[in-house]
């Protein structure tokens, strides 16, 4: 029996509801997912330290691959971040039965999940910047890129114009690629939610589409505009959904908790490898990323199913990471920025404990201001008498490090 249903249900469809569709914030709930939970804050520290290259030095981390499975894999922990998302898409679209899927209630909290943040970051950092001598944007700059960043289209304006983006904004790319993927899922699990088989086989055969484009762009267009594409990263996406998909199929049958957990197990003792074959850009851009969309399927399915998670995905840091994985993306890029531009002449050990302190202030402070009020808001009967828990989980996000060049990230 899985660690996450309690103990508390036989069958196995059961089993799933109680792994996935509580969101474990409030008495009385059945537990979330935990695992899952656990591996978001694995991916939300493969992102912070990711963009580290704004505190330390890093020639030492670029010529040695041990430590770049570490230090610069951002794009691995996107893949965890978009799979993640597109799994409880699904989940929360199906909570009731998808032929009373909702999508424009959810499209509208999923909006309120995210954007309240958004908007209190965006501003912060434009007040920052004014008393700050060496913020060198100019109004237009500035403008153009929250008006961007608002309306979910930065990581287009990123494509067609970086020279004229404010670079310590560009991490919030994702948010945007996120959002656009949500909304294409969303409208196709919403046409098809009465013929599920179908479902299906649109999901499988849009994963080998965007599989092969992916690849395709990536051989003839620069590394940077592929990775901000939404047709080159959305598949991991999908790949989440579908999982979530068989997973509801699967719960119908008896399936033995100890194989499950077998699977899970070596699942993640896969991913370390994958990581690696991750490291460097082409590599991922190419199999790298599907071979990790593959071991995802297989960890995040088993554990939905009723494996017990392993121990190192249930560490209560861990699981506290993940499901405040949103702020900590948000806020930790522009703080990086902001230390690194006022204070070069420190040494990197001062510089970066400097940043990593900024951003937990900024994280606890937005999360007493903002976030527990978007949560009760959310948590209101209106809400929460149409939609399952899990519906709150569809807008945690989590970073890529962009692979940008020069400032978005290196």
């Amino acid at each position: 029996m899985a660690a996450e249903t309690r103990g508390e249900d036989a069958d196995p469809r059961a089993r799933v509801d109680a792994a996935t569709t509580g969101d474990g914030d409030r008495p009385g709930t059945r537990s979330r997912l935990t695992g899952l939970d656990g591996l978001r804050g694995v991916a939300i520290l493969l992102v912070v330290v990711s963009h580290g290259w704004l505190l330390w030095p890093t020639e030492t981390i670029d010529g040695n691959d041990g430590l770049r499975i570490l230090f610069r894999n951002g794009n691995f922990a996107v893949t965890v971040f978009l799979f993640a998302a597109g799994f409880l898409t699904y989940r929360s679209l199906a909570a009731h039965g998808l032929a009373r899927a909702r999508i424009g209630r959810t499209t509208v909290r999923r909006v309120l999940r995210v954007a309240p943040i958004t908007l209190v970051v965006l501003p912060a950092v434009l007040l920052v910047g004014a008393f700050d001598g060496d913020d060198t944007f100019s109004s237009r700059t500035n403008a153009e890129s929250v008006w961007h960043v608002v309306t979910y289209t930065w990581n287009w304006f990123l494509q067609d114009d970086l020279a004229a983006a404010r670079w310590d904004l560009g991490h919030l790319w994702y948010l945007s690629v996120d959002m656009q993927a949500f909304l294409f899922c969303a409208v196709v699990i919403y046409l098809l939610r009465r013929r599920p088989g179908w479902l299906a086989v649109t999901l499988t055969g849009l994963l080998l589409l965007f599989t092969w484009w992916r690849v395709h762009v990536s051989g003839i267009e620069p590394e940077l505009l592929v990775l901000l594409r939404t047709t080159a990263r959305i598949d991991a996406f999908v790949a989440g959904v579908l999982t979530a998909l068989v997973v509801a199929h699967l719960a119908r049958t008896e399936l033995r908790p100890r194989s499950l957990t077998i699977v899970a197990t070596t699942a993640l003792a896969a991913a370390p490898l994958l990581a690696w074959y991750c490291s460097h850009d082409q590599r991922f851009l190419h199999w790298g990323v599907t071979l990790f969309e593959i071991d995802l399927a297989l960890l995040v399915g088993a554990l939905a199913l009723g494996a017990r998670s392993p121990r190192v995905l249930t560490a209560a840091p861990l699981v506290f990471l993940g499901r405040n994985s949103l702020p900590i993306y948000v806020w930790h890029y522009p703080v990086f920025a902001a230390v690194a531009r006022n204070v070069p002449e420190w040494g990197w050990v001062p510089r970066a404990l400097l940043g990593f302190a900024l951003t937990a202030v900024a994280c606890a402070a937005s999360h007493y201001l903002v976030e527990r009020r978007v949560g009760r808001m959310l948590d209101h009967p209106r809400w929460r008498r149409e939609e399952s828990p899990a519906a709150g989980d569809t807008g945690d996000t989590g970073d890529a490090r962009a692979t940008q060049p020069a400032q978005i990230s290196k």
